[in-house]
């Protein structure tokens, strides 16, 4: 563990001097962050370098349990699998109000991938690094998500409550997360119940910034997680 904590540390000093947004946008009070894996700019080095501490994303967990390790992703929603039971069914799946229920994947990619604001990016691009499934239930209408798209004062901050898990290609380790999920152009704190193999041990919160939206014309949101280990009470 020492050694891939000595790896990780490497990798993130390798990529400093071309980040400091995401950790700067975290919450600068908390003195026990001792370690970011953040957003980085859009050249081939620095995603490269970033790519590869986030293969293997349990890494970034130091040994010490009382140590917080931060790590960001990005995540593009992809309208091809999405679906979503209607409260009011003669709306059509165009549309959505509050209490309906729906299932969205998504795919996972490096901190620092996707641009803000109304984008082109294609959700099954290649370089994803993960796999992301919510279920949730809408908290707000389709009129207020429009109006959070066009930056209109008196836009809802909140797009409704949903479960998330973060799943990681290379060694299947998986994140999940419960909370508000924020409406266009805002973010919300979110609590993480736990996860599997590297990430078993784990507890949290991750800020959760909706970014903007993609060709598909959902969302792509901006992920950082703040977490620590904790022992198991075996009393």
């Amino acid at each position: 563990m020492k050694k891939t904590m000595e790896l990780t540390r490497s990798l993130a000093g390798r990529v400093y001097r071309v980040y400091n947004a995401a950790r700067a946008s975290w919450n600068s009070s908390r003195p026990r962050t001792r370690l970011a894996v953040a957003a980085v700019p859009l050249t081939t080095v620095a995603i490269s370098v970033l790519a590869a501490a986030l293969v293997f994303p349990s890494q970034v967990l130091a040994n010490n349990d009382d140590e917080v390790s931060t790590f960001t992703v990005d995540v593009a929603y992809d309208i091809v699998n999405y679906k979503q039971n209607d409260v009011k069914p003669s709306e059509g799946q165009n549309v959505f109000s509050p209490g309906d229920t729906f299932i969205q994947y998504g795919t996972i990619y490096p901190g620092g991938t996707l641009p803000r604001g109304k984008a082109n990016n294609d959700p099954n691009a290649p370089g994803g690094i993960g796999r992301y499934i919510g279920r949730g239930a809408f908290t707000t209408d389709f009129a207020n998500f429009e109006k959070a798209v066009e930056g209109l004062p008196d836009a809802s901050p909140e797009l409704g409550f949903v479960t998330e898990i973060y799943s990681f290609h290379e060694d299947r380790t998986s994140i999940l997360t419960d909370g508000v999920l924020p409406n266009a152009h805002f973010s919300a704190r979110r609590v993480v119940l736990g996860g599997t193999g590297g990430f078993r041990d784990i507890v949290g919160e991750i800020k959760e910034e909706n970014i903007g939206e993609n060709k598909t014309g959902l969302c792509n949101l901006r992920v950082t997680f703040l977490v620590k280990k904790v022992k198991a009470d075996m009393h």
